[in-house]
């Protein structure tokens, strides 16, 4: 009896173990598919960076409202 248990829990094990391996393979093929099908567009990138604005007294200000917000 516990042999008739331990080879049908073995041969579920072995269905999932096909079930998942055929699963990914699948997906792997819809990922080639939408690849080849939809390629995704590459963003330019910026040929150059925008000056920085120096807001030093304002970021100065914004700190010291918070601080005496979180010290009442």
């Amino acid at each position: 009896m516990i042999q008739h248990g331990i080879f049908l829990m073995f041969i579920g094990m072995g269905v999932v173990f096909i079930f998942l391996a055929i699963l990914v393979y699948i997906v792997q093929l819809i990922s080639v598919f939408l690849q080849k099908f939809f390629p995704e567009e590459e963003e330019a990138l910026p040929t150059a960076r925008p000056a920085a604005v120096s807001r030093d007294a304002e970021t100065a200000a914004a700190i010291a409202a918070v601080t005496a917000f979180k010290n009442r």
